[in-house]
C-alpha cells in the first residue's frame, strides 16, 4: 500500500478536534485496521493512531469525573498565608462538593469504565515499549479487550458530546512517544531500587498521554509498584485524586510529575507544591519533562535532584533528521526510471536556508522542527541539483492533514515527497533577491490568495466541524477573543457575566456554513516563489490546534489577507471577487466584517504575546511592533468605515460655514474595545451635524493617514493633524505642511536617536509628529487591571506606555532641541513643534477652505483642545472634560454627558438649539440595519450600567 493510499483512509483527521462520539468510531476503525496486511511503517502508525486516540478519550473522561471546578489564581494563591490558603482550600472542596452530589452517581459508574479502560490500554502499551517492529497480530489480543470496552456499556450521551482535546505534546510540538519511553529509561537508570513505589502524575491534558505509556515503560523495566493518575493543575485535584495523593504519601510513593515542555515554571512548581502539599516530601518529587528548544533552562531554577529532562537534541525527530536518514526516505521518493542514484551534499546555500529559517523561528514555542538539504540526483542525462524540506507536523493522525491538504492544495504549495515519522517531505525552491521579484508580484499575490483560500474551501471542508451549536467551545480561541472583546460594551462586570450567554449566542451564528480547514497565517512572509507563481508555506499548522484560532471560516483567511497585505478598497474587493466566483460563497460578506476584527484582535494580541514571553533581540521586538500597529491601524479603519458608512450625508461633500472643529480620541472614538473606535451615539452625532448642514473637520493628535482613512469613511470636509502639524483639504485632496524646516529637521535628529534606544518604539503614522512609547507588561493586581481596561491598549498582556519624562527632557536637553514641545498621555509621549497648536490649526485651515471671518465651532475634551478653543467662534465639550475651569473661561459650553453620548448632545444642541426634533432627527436609527451583532455592541457601549443589567436580565 503506498502512502497516498495510506494516508486517504485519514480524511477524518482534518478536524483536530473530534467529539467522543467520533473517537470511539476511528478508533474502531484503527482497530479494525490490525487485521489487515500491513508492513512495518504502517503496523507502527496504526498502533501509535490507538494509543492517541485511546489516550484523548482517556482524557476526556478522566476531566469529566474531575467535574466542575473553582479556579482560583496561582498568584493568589501563592501570596495568600499557610491559614488563608486551608481556608481556601476548604471552601473550594465545599463549593465543589455541592455542585457534585447529582453527579455522584453517575460517576461512580464511570469510574470503573475508567479503571478498566486504562487497564486494557496498560496492556496495549506494554507491546508497543517493546521498540522493536512488531507485527499487527502482537496487537491483536490487547486490541479487541480495548474494542469491547468501547461498546460496553455506552458512554453518557452528555460525556460522548464532549470533544478531545489536540495533545500539545504531539500536536504543535516536535515530541514523539518515543520521547517519553527515553526519558523513562533516564529515570530508570539514576533509580535502580525496581522496588521503590512510583506514582505518576500527569498534568492534563499532556499528561494523559504521558502518564499511562510511561507506566508501561517503567513496568517493563522492572518497577513492581507503578500507579498513575491525572490532574489539571489550574482545577487542582478533585475529591478522588486527592484521596489517591494523599494514600500515596502516607505509603511512601514517590511521584514523577509529568507534561510536555514547559515554556514557564509556573505549572510545573504549581503542580509540585500539590503533591507536597498532599504529604510527598521533596526528596521524594521528581519531575520529567522533555526541554524545548525555545525555554532550554525555564526549570534552572529547580535542584537537579527534582528534574529529569531530555534535551531536544535527543528528541526522536532531531536523530530522524540527520543527513544519512533522511538520504535513505528521499531514496524512497525519487524512485523514477531515469534516477540513477541521490545523494545528500552539504552546501552554502542549504546552510542560509536553514540559518533563515531558524531564525524566522527562535523563540517560538510553537515553530516547528525543519531542515533543508541540498540533494544531488544522477540521472541518465547527468547531475541534476533539487533542494527538499523536511518538517516536523505531529504524530500519528495528528500529523496526517499536512500530507492529505498537501496534495489537496497541489500547485499552490510546494510538491510534496511524503511523509513519514510525522515528517513531511515537499521540494523547496531558492528565492531571488527583492530586486529581482516580477513587477506585478503583488497583484499575482492577490489573485494567488483568492484562489488558494477558494481551494482550501473546496478540498478541505470539514464534514464534522469542531465547533457547532449555540455555545462557544472551549477550544474555539477565536469567537473567545471576539466574545471577550464585545463584551467590553458591558460596563458593570454583573452586566458581562449575564451578557455572555447571549453574546455566545450571537457569535455563533457568525459559524461558517462551509466549515474549512483554513491556513490561518497569510501574510507576505508565508509565501515563496516557485517555478510558474508564488507557492504557500507552513499550509497545515496555524488554523487549528491548542493556542491556535480554531475557526473555520475561510473568510478568516481572506480577512488576514487584506490585514497583511495592507490591500486597498479596490485590491480587496478584486480579492473578494475572485474568491466568491470560484466558491459561490455569496453570504461571504456578511461574515467578512468580525472575521476582519477577529483577524485584527489576533494579530494585536499574538504580537504582545511574543513580545512578552521571553527576551526578544531588537530587531525582532520591533517587528513584533509593527505587527502590534499594523493590526491597531487596520481595526481602527475597518470599524470606521463600518461607522462612516451608517452616517454618511446624501449631500455632496463640500467647504462651507458653519466649520466644526472636531477631536477624535475621547470626542469621536473611545478605546472600549481595545482599539480605537466611535459608538452608536458618535454614529448619531455625526449624522445629525451632516444632515443639518455643518460642514466636519478633525482637529487631532492622530497622524496624517489616519486624518485622511476618517475623511474617506465619514465624508469629512477634511482636518488637522499631529497636533497642528499639517492640514488636509479632502474635497480638493490637497495638504500643507504647517511646521518650519528648523522644527523638521529638529524631529528627524531626534526620531534618529529614539530609533537606537532600546525598548523605545515608535509609530512611523506620525510624519511631522513623532509619537513615542514603550510597552509594559500588564500588572495583574485588581487595580490596575481596571485602570489598564480604562486606558483601552487591553488586547494581549501588555500596555503601550509613555516614556519617562525625565528621560525624555534629558534626551532633548542633550541635543539642543529648543523648537519642540512634548505631549504626554496615558499610553504615549508624542513630540510636536512649539510652533503650532490646534488652534495655529484650525485658523489655518479656516482661512485656507473658506476665510478669517468663517465661523468655526471647536469641540474638544482635554487640555491640548484649549487653543482650538480660544480662536473658535464657539466651543463645547462633553462633560469628561479634563480642564473644565480653563475651558469655561474660554466660553465653552460643557454638554451634560460625557464621550459620545456628550458629543451627541452637543450635535442635537447645534442642529436644534430651541430644544425640538425634527422627522429627520428621530428616524435616523431607523435607517441602520437590523439584526447586527457589532452596531448592537456599539449601542451597548453607550448605556448605562443600569439599563445594561435591566436589558442582560430580560
Amino acid at each position: 500500500m503506498t502512502e497516498l493510499a495510506f494516508y486517504s483512509a485519514y480524511t477524518w483527521c482534518l478536524n483536530a478536534y473530534p467529539d467522543v462520539s467520533d473517537t470511539i468510531q476511528y478508533l474502531e476503525l484503527e482497530i479494525g485496521k490490525l487485521q489487515l496486511n500491513l508492513n512495518g511503517w504502517q503496523t507502527n502508525e496504526v498502533a501509535t493512531n490507538i494509543f492517541l486516540l485511546s489516550c484523548g478519550l482517556l482524557y476526556v473522561v478522566e476531566d469529566y469525573l474531575r467535574g466542575p471546578s473553582v479556579r482560583i489564581p496561582g498568584r493568589l494563591m501563592t501570596r495568600l498565608g499557610r491559614g488563608a490558603m486551608w481556608a481556601m482550600d476548604g471552601a473550594t472542596r465545599v463549593v465543589e462538593g455541592a455542585a457534585n452530589i447529582r453527579l455522584d452517581r453517575r460517576r461512580t459508574s464511570m469510574r470503573g469504565w475508567q479503571e478498566r479502560w486504562q487497564a486494557g490500554l496498560g496492556d496495549f502499551l506494554s507491546i508497543l515499549v517493546r521498540g522493536q517492529p512488531l507485527a499487527p497480530a502482537a496487537f491483536a489480543e490487547s486490541a479487541a479487550r480495548l474494542a469491547e470496552l468501547l461498546v460496553s456499556p455506552p458512554l453518557p450521551p452528555d460525556l460522548q458530546a464532549k470533544h478531545v482535546g489536540a495533545p500539545t505534546l504531539f500536536r504543535r510540538l516536535d515530541t514523539t512517544h518515543y520521547d517519553i519511553m527515553a526519558l523513562g529509561q533516564r529515570f530508570a537508570d539514576r533509580f535502580p531500587d525496581r522496588s521503590a513505589a512510583i506514582l505518576i502524575v500527569g498534568l492534563r491534558t499532556s499528561g494523559s498521554y504521558f502518564a499511562p505509556l510511561l507506566q508501561a515503560c517503567l513496568k517493563a523495566e522492572g518497577y513492581q509498584v507503578v500507579g498513575s493518575l491525572t490532574i489539571h493543575p489550574g482545577k487542582g485535584p478533585g475529591r478522588w485524586e486527592r484521596q489517591q495523593l494523599h494514600h500515596c504519601a502516607r505509603h511512601g510513593f514517590t511521584a514523577l510529575i509529568v507534561d510536555d515542555s514547559p515554556y514557564t515554571t509556573g505549572t510545573i512548581v504549581l503542580a509540585l507544591d500539590i503533591v507536597r502539599r498532599a504529604g510527598f516530601s521533596l526528596d521524594r518529587l521528581k519531575a520529567l519533562v522533555p526541554y524545548h528548544p525555545a525555554s532550554r533552562d525555564c526549570l534552572k531554577v529547580l535542584s537537579d535532584q527534582i528534574v529529569i529532562c531530555l534535551e531536544p537534541e535527543q528528541w526522536h525527530k532531531y536523530r530522524l533528521l540527520a543527513p544519512k536518514l533522511v538520504e535513505q526516505r528521499l531514496a524512497e521518493y525519487f524512485q523514477a526510471p531515469d534516477i540513477l542514484s541521490i545523494r545528500l551534499v552539504a552546501s552554502k546555500a542549504a546552510d542560509d536556508f536553514n540559518a533563515r529559517l531558524q531564525s524566522l523561528s527562535s523563540g517560538d514555542r510553537g515553530a516547528r522542527l525543519k531542515r533543508v538539504y541540498e540533494v544531488r540526483l544522477e540521472t541518465r542525462w547527468g547531475e541534476e541539483t533539487r533542494y527538499v524540506l523536511a518538517k516536523s507536523v505531529g504524530w500519528g493522525w495528528l500529523g496526517y492533514h499536512a500530507f492529505l491538504a498537501g496534495h489537496r492544495l497541489s500547485g499552490f504549495v510546494p510538491p510534496i515527497l511524503g511523509l513519514r515519522d510525522g515528517i513531511v517531505y515537499m521540494e523547496w525552491y531558492p528565492q531571488p533577491s527583492s530586486a529581482q521579484r516580477r513587477v506585478g508580484a503583488r497583484q499575482e499575490l492577490i489573485e494567488i490568495s483568492a484562489s488558494y483560500v477558494a481551494a482550501r474551501a473546496r478540498g478541505l471542508a470539514l464534514s464534522r466541524p469542531p465547533g457547532s451549536g449555540s455555545s462557544i467551545k472551549r477550544h474555539e480561541d477565536g469567537f473567545r477573543l471576539l466574545r471577550k472583546t464585545f463584551g467590553r460594551a458591558y460596563p458593570w462586570l454583573l452586566g458581562h457575566t449575564l451578557m455572555r450567554r447571549r453574546l455566545e449566542r450571537r457569535l455563533c451564528r457568525h459559524r461558517s456554513p462551509l466549515p474549512t480547514l483554513i491556513d490561518g497565517k497569510m501574510g507576505r512572509a508565508e509565501w515563496i516563489m516557485g517555478p510558474h507563481g508564488p507557492l504557500k508555506t507552513d499550509y497545515e499548522h496555524h488554523g487549528m490546534g491548542k493556542s491556535e484560532l480554531n475557526t473555520t471560516d475561510p473568510a478568516y483567511d481572506l480577512a488576514e489577507t487584506i490585514l497583511t497585505l495592507a490591500l486597498s478598497p479596490e485590491e480587496e474587493h478584486k480579492l473578494i471577487r475572485r474568491y466568491v466566483e470560484m466558491t459561490g460563497d455569496e453570504a461571504l460578506e456578511q461574515r467578512l466584517f468580525i472575521n476582519k476584527l477577529l483577524a485584527g484582535l489576533w494579530t494585536m494580541s499574538s504580537a504582545q504575546e511574543h513580545l512578552f514571553c521571553k527576551s526578544q533581540p531588537a530587531d525582532r521586538q520591533q517587528q513584533l511592533h509593527q505587527q502590534f500597529l499594523s493590526a491597531w491601524n487596520f481595526l481602527t479603519e475597518q470599524t470606521a468605515h463600518f461607522c462612516g458608512a451608517l452616517c454618511r450625508s446624501s449631500q455632496d461633500v463640500q467647504w462651507r460655514s458653519p466649520l466644526v472643529s472636531l477631536d477624535v480620541d475621547g470626542v469621536l472614538d473611545q478605546r472600549r474595545f481595545g482599539f480605537p473606535s466611535t459608538t452608536a451615539d458618535g454614529i448619531e452625532a455625526v449624522s445629525l451635524l451632516g444632515a443639518h448642514g455643518f460642514c466636519v473637520a478633525l482637529n487631532t493628535a492622530r497622524s496624517v493617514s489616519e486624518v485622511k482613512a476618517y475623511c474617506q469613511a465619514y465624508g469629512f470636509a477634511g482636518g488637522v493633524a499631529e497636533y497642528g502639524s499639517y492640514m488636509w483639504d479632502a474635497v480638493g485632496q490637497r495638504g500643507q505642511v504647517l511646521i518650519g524646516e528648523e522644527a523638521t529637521r529638529q524631529l528627524a535628529e531626534l526620531r534618529a536617536r529614539l530609533r537606537h534606544i532600546p525598548g523605545v518604539f515608535l509609530d512611523d503614522r506620525h510624519q511631522y509628529s513623532i509619537r513615542a512609547f514603550t510597552y509594559q507588561a500588564m500588572p495583574r493586581a485588581l487595580l490596575s487591571v481596571l485602570v489598564n481596561a480604562l486606558r483601552g491598549f487591553g488586547i494581549g498582556p501588555g500596555t503601550p506606555t509613555p516614556l519617562p519624562p525625565l528621560a525624555i527632557a534629558h534626551l532633548m536637553t542633550e541635543l539642543g532641541l529648543d523648537r519642540l514641545s512634548v505631549h504626554k498621555t496615558m499610553n504615549d509621549t508624542t513630540i510636536v513643534a512649539k510652533e503650532t497648536d490646534k488652534g495655529v490649526g484650525l485658523t489655518a485651515l479656516r482661512d485656507w477652505v473658506l476665510s478669517p471671518d468663517a465661523e468655526t465651532i471647536a469641540i474638544g475634551d482635554s487640555e491640548a483642545d484649549l487653543p482650538m478653543f480660544r480662536v473658535a467662534s464657539r466651543c463645547f465639550a462633553p462633560a469628561q472634560i479634563d480642564c473644565a475651569l480653563q475651558a469655561r473661561l474660554l466660553g465653552c459650553q460643557i454638554a451634560p454627558h460625557s464621550d459620545q453620548r456628550g458629543l451627541l448632545d452637543i450635535a442635537r444642541l447645534l442642529a436644534h438649539p430651541d430644544g425640538r426634533q425634527c422627522d429627520h432627527c428621530s428616524n435616523l436609527r431607523n435607517l441602520w440595519p437590523r439584526d447586527n451583532l457589532f452596531l448592537e455592541t456599539l449601542e451597548a457601549a453607550d448605556r448605562r450600567p443600569w439599563a445594561t443589567l435591566i436589558r442582560a436580565l430580560w
